[in-house]
């Protein structure tokens, strides 16, 4: 799906001209970018860290209590 500005709105693809430009206001239409590797890398790392961290609390909690 495509975004344009003008209208704030995501376009569908097959909406779209072979000119590139939205339907229904005429201005081009931006194409999102995608999400870099190293981000999604970044994500699953931060999320698995936390993990690691939740259960090292949990056992520290399980000996002083």
């Amino acid at each position: 799906m495509a975004w344009c500005e003008t209208c704030a709105k995501f376009q569908e693809d097959d909406k779209i001209g072979r000119d590139g430009k939205c339907p229904v206001c005429g201005t081009p239409i931006v194409k999102p970018l995608k999400t870099p590797w190293h981000f999604k890398l970044l994500i699953v790392a931060t999320v698995i860290y936390l993990l690691y961290r939740f259960v090292q609390l949990i056992m520290w909690l399980s000996h002083h209590l």
